[in-house]
């Protein structure tokens, strides 16, 4: 029996989990994410004769490295504290404990069916629908008076600029690129929108969709409860591009997202506009929001990067290759280049 089956089986009745019945017979199926940086393991739990998981177990793959599940805990906790009854499109804490050599979280397992590719391509306009309407009450929620892009700036702009910048040695078009990134986003520190509760990672498979089209998010580790407004939205959207055209190789993703946002007739652009309506941001600031977007989102990946590197100073060579020739370096790159075409709205 494995660490996760012998610990419910033990703790069944501390943990209050009769409601879910009798431990009874007991299985679990093992999954690790096949990012470079990810950092734990995941159990799926199911009882006998049943096809259907009904809790769901994460555990670190080494010992003692359980950082980003205290943040899973803690976005967790944060998010259901923002209204009474919590949210039921996300996991609930069920217990976060050591166990062994382990410290084990089990949280409640959100249905649906996972917003792979096909299934969006198939259904283009339900899952937008869906996600759009999820996003806009998630991020209404969690909207904080007084907290604000522009009182934090450094945090959620300049410092994601400066771990891209000091991942690896740049090359002169890389630094003429973040400086114009620069440029592009100063708009935003004077500009007085919203924080808003930010998943971080708002794409498949981390979304859920029901035969009722409602959501379920999961995977809340890299979430930012006082975090930028579209984020969300933008990888939202440029994920739906991808689906849509079936994008495969990289030359494929670069169309895919220009279809999606470049010009006055991108597809993409009455969501984005609905979305700034709902939240009241102004519309000159999208764009600069878009860049900004991009940007942290590549810094963010080589500051895990660096993690997964046991905290390097700096990129091993072979990875920096790997990040340069990745569909999101390439996306960044576009971006910054071609602002001035991007969100013609």
């Amino acid at each position: 029996m494995n660490i996760v089956l012998t610990y419910l089986q033990h703790n069944w009745q501390r943990l209050s989990l009769e409601r879910f019945g009798a431990p009874g017979q007991l299985s679990c199926v093992m999954l690790t994410p096949g990012f470079v940086a990810s950092s734990h393991i995941i159990a799926f739990v199911l009882k006998a004769g049943q096809l259907q998981p009904f809790l769901v177990v994460k555990f670190p793959r080494l010992a003692g490295d359980h950082g980003r599940l205290d943040k899973e805990v803690a976005n967790l906790n944060r998010l259901h504290n923002l209204r009474e009854g919590g949210f039921d499109s996300a996991p609930a804490v069920l217990a976060y404990e050591d166990w062994g050599n382990y410290r084990l979280l089990t949280e409640t397992m959100v249905g649906g069916e996972i917003m792979r590719r096909a299934l969006v391509k198939r259904r283009t306009a339900a899952c937008l629908s869906a996600a759009m309407e999820w996003l806009q009450e998630v991020h209404r929620a969690s909207m904080v008076p007084g907290k604000t892009v522009a009182n934090s700036f450094e945090a959620l702009a300049e410092s994601r600029l400066q771990a891209l910048e000091s991942s690896f040695p740049l090359s002169e078009r890389e630094r003429g690129l973040l400086e114009r990134a620069r440029q592009l986003i100063e708009p935003l520190r004077s500009a007085a929108i919203p924080l808003v509760f930010e998943h971080g990672d708002f794409s498949a498979p981390n979304i859920l969709i029901d035969g009722n089209h409602r959501l379920g998010v999961v995977d809340w580790e890299l979430a930012e409860p006082l975090g930028l407004p579209a984020a969300d939205l933008l990888f939202f959207l440029s994920y739906v591009a991808f689906s849509r055209e079936g994008a495969e190789k990289s030359e494929q993703y670069l169309s895919a997202f220009r279809r999606a946002f470049l010009g006055a007739k991108a597809w993409a652009n009455p969501h984005l506009l609905r979305y700034s309506e709902a939240l009241g941001l102004p519309r000159e600031l999208l764009k600069p929001l878009f860049v900004l977007s991009w940007s942290r989102y590549l810094g963010n990946m080589a500051a895990r990067l660096r993690g997964a590197e046991n905290g390097s100073v700096q990129l091993a060579e072979q990875t920096v290759n790997w990040l340069r020739g990745n569909r999101y370096y390439r996306i960044w790159q576009y971006t910054v280049e071609n602002a001035e075409r991007i969100l013609v709205l």
